[in-house]
């Protein structure tokens, strides 16, 4: 049976589906799907910039799970599954994207040769609360006129938890289809053979579910999960350590701050210094310092 914590919102089985030279035919149609490109400005052959080595991940698995590639246009392409938020994800996003557009000129080259540089983020989180579209676009424009400046930089956000189309008769197009599958696709693990006519449209959304098995089935992404569900157990459990050791600082800070207050209100009624040592624990030291 395949085990349905392992989907394609997994950014390791992602990687493993899409990441790869010889499923290039995959990323190809999902990015297509997504940049709605059609005819002659459909991808039809991409160059890996970033190789994908399971054995390597092991050893680095703090290390960054995106795809990159370049398409025959000489365009170039990011696409990455966030699994988890991150309070500076948009920095490093415009941070990789930048090095992803000027990555591309060797010394001494005019900035001419400069491509289409685009990053795509696919979320299985609300990032962009205060906009309604599960897919937005960011380039560079004026902020009064709204005329664009140029359209070289571009950085996509598809928000997972937006899409709300869980029946296939309901998918109209091809990137619908493909946010179906990346949302909802481990229900078919079962039974790919029997797949929706909708989705079978799409024979490559059949193949990547296909892959998306096989990874179920791969020992070392298997290695990979289990050691990251640990590790994130530990972080769980050293954080609670460090926030229950907070407290109890807190609580005896909060106790010495009530007691010297105490010791203070007692001076002024002229308490005897043992009296208030008793009442508040307070050292005759630390009383005689508050006269």
């Amino acid at each position: 049976m395949t085990d349905s914590s392992i989907n394609l919102r997994n950014d390791v089985v992602f990687k493993f589906v899409f990441g790869y030279e010889k499923n290039e035919r995959l990323l190809i149609a999902l990015l297509n799907a997504i940049l709605a490109l059609e005819g002659a400005e459909k991808i039809v052959k991409l160059t890996f910039l970033n190789t994908f080595n399971l054995q390597e991940y092991l050893k680095d698995k703090l290390s960054t799970l995106d795809v990159k590639a370049e398409d025959n246009t000489g365009r170039r392409l990011n696409i990455e599954m966030q699994v988890e938020p991150d309070r500076a994800y948009v920095n490093r996003v415009i941070y990789y994207h930048d090095k992803l557009y000027t990555g591309q000129l060797k010394k001494a080259e005019p900035f001419e040769e400069l491509n289409k540089a685009i990053s795509i983020s696919i979320l299985d989180f609300i990032l962009l609360k205060e906009e309604r579209e599960l897919h937005n676009i960011y380039r560079y424009l004026n902020v009064k006129s709204k005329r664009e400046l140029t359209d070289v930089k571009e950085l996509h956000f598809i928000e997972l938890p937006k899409f709300k189309k869980d029946k296939p008769k309901k998918l109209q197009s091809r990137f619908e289809r493909w946010l179906h599958v990346l949302k909802f696709g481990e229900i078919y693990a079962e039974d790919i053979d029997n797949l929706p006519e909708e989705l079978k449209a799409e024979e490559e959304i059949v193949m990547a579910l296909q892959e998306m098995v096989r990874a179920s089935n791969d020992e070392t992404v298997r290695q990979i999960l289990e050691m990251r569900s640990k590790a994130r157990h530990e972080e769980a459990s050293r954080l609670f350590q460090a926030k229950q050791a907070g407290k109890e600082e807190g609580i005896k800070e909060g106790e010495e701050k009530r007691n010297i207050e105490i010791a203070k209100n007692l001076l002024k009624l002229n308490f005897p210094v043992e009296a208030i040592s008793q009442a508040t624990g307070l050292t005759a030291g630390e009383i005689e310092k508050l006269k």
